[in-house]
């Protein structure tokens, strides 16, 4: 309902009403001009009835607000979602003005009060400095709540609201009893949401700006007063309540109390709140001054206040929940006030290590060398003022043809998105600005990493160490790149108080000193380097950017030792073609004339060749190198040798290595004897390794004779043989013989060769006896030059992860499982409702959490598949959750059973009790499911038998069957590796045991980077050492100089055998981060409730659904039976306006979270249009008061004619417009400002 001012209604009782002649003619005689006025007396129901254009106007200026949200969603739409919120401000206040509820002096107040504050926010909108925006949207906030604490105050001081309740109470119904009330309620919430806002929000300002210390600061006996403090609050704002409007000097001094304890309460929240915790306490106060709006537009029952405030406070509530996420933290703490200070003694542990410090010059030429580069920038770039630099250093890689892109962690800064406005007003391209989940997967392929000013976000601890107070933040995994650079002032700690154990890894350097004096420096420096070398600089450039106009492929055969290479240049004459036995011609194409060789750019020439071999087993695919690694490897001072046709099964051809830089030989011997590095993707045959056995000097010197000279190796200096190094060296002689060959393949599995396996271990006539891992490791022993290494034995490191064959395969073979299980399910995998009838989704099981089994459960999920999830380790309940699949636990208590796994990340073995629990849900499951993944197995062991032939009888007709673990024997009784067959007539049981080879390009593309991830960590070409003082380079190497080194002497520290066996081996693709040795209870009755109740029926509706429609339900027929006619409308328009709120602010991008939070800030201003209401004069004093009623007798219109609003009330309303409007142009002018700001890359 709308009246003159707000909206309210009022009702006589014609009943208590004097019933009289003289009354019954000033009816008939005076009834138009009252009409003009829209007052219905003849059944003094509504007095004033609702205008009905006015509400017309508030809904158009609603669809202008929610298409300013929407337009948030990108930031190609960002600036005009921006202007359609001004549109729909200026709908509503324009409206509002030109309504007959606003005339006389409402209009010059009006004016008077607002252009002054809106041109100031204006002027400070637009000088404002991009580090300062953080409080400059706090004080946004303090503003929206102080203006609607203001005109909640001007309520209860206005006559004219004291009049018109004494007028309902004289009528006695009581619906109008229920409208004080609730009135009453609305305005004393509004008030105190309003006021913690304010106070708040100024501390959170003071934090910001350095006047006020950062560190949380927790009041002592907290637990005590805080409640005190709100039992007083409530009691004093119910005492103002029942005391009435207007009560002097009781009922004021209670308002004023509750005003006060709600103050402070506002203080003590955001002082308990540390300066790292500043884009949480700020979201949350975002949303207070909106819910202050919603109860504002409730007490005037104004319906466009209310959606704005509905709007704003949606938006508040979920920036909240993102950072609380990103931080790890809970939000009911944050709204509690106890943010700052757990009370709880920290666990973390204290790294110790020798951090690398860098200079500026080292940092540069890491940077010129790079291809691929990607900054992280934090707080500290922001406290240095150095996006600009980051911008000059960003536009100079760029122009070198170096990919540059930047990684924000989602509380990077002290506002949610505020790294990204600094980069916009830097004039970095928005579009190589990459949030978190966008660009953590691309960190293990990027040269170099520099993090600005940024520490918790990029912590390692977060994962991998459970005791520490950020144990489970997601951060930004920097520490998987090639080389990482941090800019620092100092090694302090960051604002968590945990030390970083990123400073100490291997792969990482600090530069120390503030961040935009060493970007200015490190710029000069990358400059000179560049005037030093004009020709590589210009090389480098053009590499990257064109493509060669020559092919230039040099096929040679020959053994070249360190001491006999010979010089490359232009004497080196083709061979003819009575020499080319055993070798092949130089093959030239380009642009030039026949005959004539195209000119080459100049490339540092390689220290040795890493040689790739063809994979021969049957329906192997895949290949070790790809020609993009292959032209990298170059960055290493690396050359390569591939054995020919060695990609054609992956889709590469032999031109597109040499169009890389690769050199291709026909010959595997050739291969083996021109390489120190010999790489294959499965394993090696003995006939291989045998061919780096050294050749005598007749041979040597005979094959020299014929072969064409090798393109110059470079040699390192002061590298002289001194004869075979230790095994267990003590880091000084790791370094490589000239004739040490190291041979490096995948999957050796020496898990399964024998303990006593020596390179005399079998007599001649018993080769035929020994295993292949057996002969294979015989073969490497027998010759001293051999070192055999197997990445499948990788230990489970943080920076091992980059080397990881296991986890990249694993990942493709849970994609392929999926694409497996669906052609032979041949139906829908999610569910579908057609003209033909309803479909429910296939229900899939995946057993394993690994990286396949966790690869699938998410592929299957986004099919639309109910997919659930099994694995005995616990902890990889959230896990499978978060890819969209249902945890499978087992109510089971007993000893030892434990559910966590060892150091190695696998699972710990089961008791027997253990066992048949677990048959029993195994069989369960296969009467519902229609197709069955596993994935279970450990390197180099059998797999678990985990799916019985009878659990395989009970599956539907129809069914699938995909057996990840089939290479290792399958975790189904019924597989047959390497087949697929029809069981019993009714189940399609998948036995591949190539799965990731199914998928050989991008499965050789992950494994040629993996083997360059590991050329670089053990020293590239220049330092290329196998180092067994390198915790990775000890584990993975099977045999060294004729010694087995397998497996790897046990630290006294170690807690137990990482190769443990296990009753159910969760994947030898798992990634599972190591977590604390005491055992978890297995999940009590409420999380299996919960689990139910997020189970969807169908895959349509869940019971948590529901439930939450039918508690809005039953609130919403509550609040319908006891509140006036005129609330539920009122209460379904804030529903509404919520829902369509969370789904419009969900879709804002990530970027532009600080122009959200400014542009809401506007929108909350919408609560000057309750104040423009409550400064207007009353109508009927415009009217002849002797004409309308000579017997002075208004009955009830009494309080409307005698009473208008009051000083006091016009006052707090005035003042409320100055606030607000403050709020309005200030936030839409900061909007716009930042929104100008963002462009995209221009196009070369």
């Amino acid at each position: 309902m709308t009246d003159l001012d707000h909206g309210s209604s009022l009702s006589y009782n014609a009943d208590n009403a004097e019933s009289t002649e003289a009354s019954g003619s000033w009816l008939s005689e005076h009834m138009a001009p009252v009409r003009q006025l829209r007052v219905n007396v003849t059944d003094y129901e509504n007095i004033i009835e609702p205008d009905v254009w006015l509400q017309v106007i508030y809904t158009s200026a609603a669809l202008f607000f929610v298409l300013s949200l929407r337009g948030l969603s990108r930031q190609e739409s960002a600036k005009m979602g921006n202007i359609y919120g001004v549109i729909g401000m200026l709908v509503a206040v324009i409206g509002t003005l030109v309504s007959p509820f606003v005339y006389d002096r409402a209009l010059w107040i009006f004016f008077v009060v607002c252009v002054p504050p809106a041109v100031l926010a204006v002027i400070v909108a637009m000088l404002v400095k991009m580090t300062s925006i953080p409080q400059l949207v706090g004080a946004l906030n303090a503003f929206g709540g102080l203006a609607a604490t203001l005109e909640s105050f001007a309520l209860y001081f206005s006559p004219y609201e004291v009049a018109k309740q004494e007028a309902m109470q004289s009528v006695g119904e009581t619906r109008y009893l229920q409208f004080q009330v609730y009135q009453t309620v609305f305005y004393l919430i509004g008030a105190s949401i309003g006021m913690i806002t304010f106070t708040g929000s100024l501390v959170a300002c003071g934090k910001l700006s350095g006047w006020i210390a950062s560190k949380p600061r927790v009041m002592p006996l907290r637990c005590f007063w805080m409640p005190v403090v709100l039992a007083l609050l409530l009691a004093a704002g119910a005492v103002a309540g029942v005391l009435g409007l207007d009560n002097v000097p009781v009922g004021t001094v209670c308002l004023s109390l509750c005003t006060f304890l709600s103050a402070v309460y506002g203080v003590c929240f955001v002082l308990a709140i540390g300066g790292a915790d500043m884009p949480v306490v700020i979201s949350v106060l975002n949303s207070g001054s909106g819910w202050a709006g919603v109860f504002a537009g409730l007490t005037l029952q104004n319906s466009i206040i209310i959606i704005a405030g509905a709007f704003v406070g949606a938006s508040g509530i979920i920036l909240s929940y993102v950072m609380c996420t990103a931080m790890n933290r809970s939000l009911c703490n944050v709204l509690l006030g106890g943010f700052g200070d757990t009370g709880k003694e920290s666990n973390a542990q204290a790294f110790e290590g020798e951090a690398k410090i860098a200079t500026s010059e080292q940092v540069a030429a890491y940077l010129l060398a790079s291809q691929s580069v990607i900054i992280v920038p934090g707080y500290g770039m922001a406290v240095s003022h150095a996006q600009f630099a980051v911008h000059e250093l960003t536009q100079q890689l760029r122009e070198r043809g170096t990919q540059v892109r930047f990684a924000i962690h989602p509380v990077a800064g002290r506002l949610p998105g505020h790294m990204n406005v600094l980069l916009a007003e830097a004039n970095v391209p928005y579009d190589i600005v990459l949030s978190m989940d966008e660009i953590n997967e691309d960190f293990p392929q990027t040269d170099t990493v520099i993090i600005i000013g940024a520490n918790d976000t990029v912590n390692p601890a977060a994962q991998n160490a459970p005791g520490c107070p950020i144990y489970g933040m997601p951060v930004l995994e920097v520490w998987k790149a090639k080389k990482v650079i941090v800019l620092k002032r100092s090694m302090r700690v960051g604002y968590a108080g945990v030390d970083n154990p990123l400073f100490f890894y291997p792969n990482s350097e600090m530069l120390l000193g503030d961040a935009k004096a060493s970007l200015q420096t490190l710029l000069t420096d990358m400059q000179d380097k560049l005037d030093a070398h004009p020709v590589e600089a210009s090389r480098l450039s053009s590499e990257t950017q064109t493509n060669k106009s020559a092919r230039i492929a040099v096929n040679v055969a020959g053994d070249k030792s360190a001491k006999q290479e010979k010089p490359h240049g232009a004497a080196a004459d083709k061979p003819d073609a009575t020499e080319t036995a055993g070798t092949v011609g130089v093959t030239v194409t380009g642009s030039g004339a026949p005959g004539e060789v195209p000119p080459v750019a100049e490339s540092a020439p390689p220290l040795f060749f890493v040689g790739v071999l063809k994979e021969r087993r049957p329906l192997e695919r895949r290949v070790a190198m790809t020609p993009s690694v292959v032209k990298k490897l170059r960055e290493l001072q690396l050359g390569c040798i591939i054995e020919k046709q060695a990609g054609v099964s992956a889709g590469f051809l032999d031109e597109q290595y040499m169009e890389s830089g690769a050199l291709i030989a026909d010959t595997a011997e050739e291969v083996v004897r021109l390489s120190r590095v010999v790489v294959k993707v499965t394993t090696f045959e003995c006939d291989e390794v045998a061919l780096a056995k050294p050749q005598n000097d007749d041979e040597q010197s005979s094959r020299e004779s014929t072969e064409p000279p090798l393109p110059a190796l470079a040699t390192p200096a002061n590298k002289e043989d001194t004869g075979l190094y230790p095994v267990e060296g003590n880091g000084k002689g790791h370094r490589l013989l000239s004739s040490e060959k190291v041979f490096v393949a995948g999957f050796v599995g020496p898990n399964t060769a024998t303990s006593e396996v020596s390179a005399d271990s079998a007599p001649e006539g018993e080769k035929g006896k020994l295993s292949p891992v057996d002969a294979l490791l015989r073969s490497a022993l027998a010759i001293p030059q051999v070192t055999l290494i197997s990445l499948d034995v990788l230990p489970r490191l943080t920076i091992s992860q980059k080397m990881d064959v296991l986890s990249s395969t694993a990942k493709l073979a849970g994609y392929r499982a999926v694409v497996e299980a669906i052609s032979h399910f041949g139906r829908l995998m999610g569910p579908e409702i057609t003209s033909a009838g309803k479909y429910p989704p296939a229900k899939v099981l995946v057993i394993g959490a690994g990286v396949a089994g966790l690869q699938a459960i998410g592929d299957a999920h986004r099919l639309g598949a109910d997919v659930r999830g099994f694995d005995v380790r616990l902890e990889c309940k959230e896990q499978v959750e978060s890819m969209g699949g249902e945890f499978l636990a087992m109510t089971f208590e007993g000893p030892g059973e434990s559910g966590r796994a060892t150091a190695g990340g696998y699972a710990k073995p089961m008791s027997e009790e253990f066992l048949r629990k677990e048959m029993e849900l195994f069989a369960e499951q296969c009467r519902e499911i229609d197709i069955l993944i596993t994935t279970a197995s450990l390197p180099g062991r059998p797999a678990p038998k985990l799916i019985k032939k009878e659990h395989v009888d009970t599956m539907k007709a129809g069914s699938v069957i995909v057996d990840l673990a089939a290479p290792t024997g399958g975790n189904v009784e019924v597989t047959r590796p390497g087949e697929t067959y029809l069981y019993n007539g009714k189940v399609t049981v998948v036995g591949w045991t190539d799965l990731p080879s199914r998928m050989a390009p991008q499965a050789s593309e992950m494994f040629a980077r993996n083997i360059f991830n590991l050329l670089e960590h053990m020293g590239a070409g220049r330092d290329f050492s196998v180092n067994f003082d390198d915790e990775i380079i000890r584990a993975i190497t099977v045999a060294r100089h004729g010694r087995k080194t397998y497996p790897p002497p046990r630290k006294e520290s170690d807690p137990e055998n990482t190769n443990a066996g296990s009753a159910l081996l969760t994947g030898s693709n798992t990634d599972a981060a190591p977590v604390e040795e005491s055992a978890q209870r297995s999940e009590n009755l409420w999380h299996l409730v919960q689990k139910r109740m997020r189970n969807r029926w169908r895959g349509i509706v869940a019971p948590l659904d529901i439930l939450t429609i039918l508690v809005i339900a039953a609130f919403t027929a509550l609040f319908a039976a006891t509140a006036p006619p005129s609330f539920p409308p009122l209460l379904f328009i804030f529903f509404l306006a919520c829902f369509v709120g969370y789904l419009l602010v969900w879709n804002v991008a990530p970027a532009l979270h600080t122009p959200l939070m400014s542009v809401t800030n506007a929108i909350s201003g919408t609560v000057l249009v309750g104040g423009m209401l409550g400064i207007s004069a009353r109508a009927y004093q415009t009217l002849d008061k002797e004409s309308i009623c000579p017997h002075n007798h208004l009955g009830p219109l009494e309080p409307f004619y005698c009473h208008s609003r009051g000083t006091a009330a016009i006052t707090l309303n005035a003042i409320a417009i100055a606030v607000a409007s403050m709020n309005v142009f200030g936030g839409f002018a900061v909007t716009q400002r930042m929104l100008n700001m963002f462009r995209k890359s221009t196009p070369k």
